[in-house]
């Protein structure tokens, strides 16, 4: 009787030692043969028996990153953490493979954040971070979601913490800066547009120099035509890419060069930009226009940018230089009501009234034609040409559209 015992005690032993089936395949397929598929398979059949064992689904997370699911893998990797916390942080620390799990937290909360799931995003976010608190990227996506809940000052704090991170990452001093912006202090936004800028500026550079690395110095008049061709004309920008820069493979084979190019020219003229418009802001013309001026140095047609360095010029009463800005914002677009509205103003301001008259009536007026403002500087006008007759229509006119309102 006691030998039966003893026998039966080494079977439990060893019947306890041996993973279940399912866990045994998954762990095969997944750590020695690297087939997700399987291994995705055999964790699900697991589940089905073991519903409680964290392993499962950190290797059901593992093989939906190895298949690309971000959502999936971080819907299996939030489960094993519920089931036991302690043993999933074990595991994955075992493995060493801390960026690899932190990969579907970040990228699913960025997908949720986009479709405005915030809450879950969120969530997603708190495991990202404690897998790696380092990674700068938690904090910064954190901080976007507290800025569209409209929660600023959280928002702020995440963006500081992404900025211990990484302090040279020009994109959270912008973003930092934003906030201020949003919040209407002007000179706090400043700073960080300034920051941002110097960082923009040496990622321009180096972005630049690849894009050009087979010209003597970059062509400021191709890498113009390169940002008006982008997203518009691929079959013209791939001709370019081999003949002006005698780049092989063309666009197929540097769309990442160039994704990236774009990316930092446009980083860079955003922070002069709102650096211009802060200073706007806090009434310095003259540093606003020197922004604005820089911004459109490197993205010549922003029409934003065109638009507000007229208006810094007005300011400045330099009435024929914001003329220049607002005309070509008019030729880019040529039903923008507002650079017409100005153009206008300005004719007016320098007495030539008919052309301030044919502004106001063939452009203004055309595009909004309840304009009340219109209407009072076209009575305006045609009082100062001696027609009183078509200033009194118009005087009539805004009277009643004002009584109207």
């Amino acid at each position: 009787m006691r030998r039966f015992l003893m026998v039966g005690v080494i079977a439990l032993i060893l019947y306890t030692a041996c993973p279940p089936v399912a866990l045994n395949t998954a762990r095969i397929a997944y750590f020695n043969d690297q087939d997700y598929v399987h291994a995705r398979e055999a964790c699900l059949q697991g589940i089905e028996t073991d519903p409680s064992n964290f392993e499962l689904y950190t290797i059901l997370g593992g093989s939906e990153i190895g298949l690309g699911n971000w959502d999936a893998a971080a819907e299996a990797l939030t489960r094993a953490f519920e089931i036991d916390s302690t043993k999933t942080i074990a595991w994955i620390a075992t493995q060493d493979g801390w960026q690899y799990y932190y990969q579907p937290f970040y990228y699913a909360a960025r997908d949720l954040s986009d479709g405005e799931n915030y809450e879950k995003a969120l969530s997603h976010l708190h495991y990202a971070e404690r897998l790696d608190p380092t990674d700068g990227r938690t904090y910064t996506l954190r901080g976007v979601i507290y800025q569209q809940q409209g929660e600023v000052d959280k928002s702020r704090m995440e963006f500081e913490k992404a900025l211990k991170n990484d302090p040279k990452n020009p994109d959270v001093h912008f973003l930092i800066g934003k906030t201020w912006f949003d919040s209407k202090e002007y000179d706090s936004s400043a700073v960080y547009f300034g920051n941002a800028i110097e960082h923009y500026k040496t990622k321009y550079e180096k972005e630049r120099k690849l894009v050009f690395r087979n010209l003597p110095v970059p062509d400021k008049d191709i890498e113009y035509e390169i940002l008006t061709l982008w997203g518009k004309n691929d079959v013209k920008l791939d001709t370019l890419i081999m003949v002006k820069l005698g780049l092989e493979g063309g666009l197929q084979q540097n769309r990442r060069t160039f994704d990236s190019f774009i990316k930092a020219v446009d980083g860079y003229s955003k922070g002069y930009y709102f650096l211009g418009m802060s200073r706007l802001n806090l009434k310095k013309y003259e540093e606003a226009y020197n922004a604005l001026k820089m911004s459109l140095d490197i993205v010549p047609d922003d029409l934003n940018a065109l638009f507000f360095t007229g208006e810094a010029l007005i300011r400045l009463e330099k009435y024929d230089d914001a003329k220049g800005y607002f005309k070509r914002a008019t030729e880019i677009k040529d039903d923008d009501l507002f650079s017409w509205w100005y153009l206008g103003v300005i004719e007016m301001q320098q007495k030539n009234y008919k052309e301030a008259i044919k502004i106001f009536e063939g452009k203004v007026l055309v595009l909004d034609e309840k304009n009340i403002d219109a209407m009072t500087n076209l009575s305006y006008c045609y009082r100062e040409t001696g027609n009183n007759q078509k200033a009194y229509e118009y005087l009539m006119k805004a009277d009643k559209l004002q009584k109207e309102q």
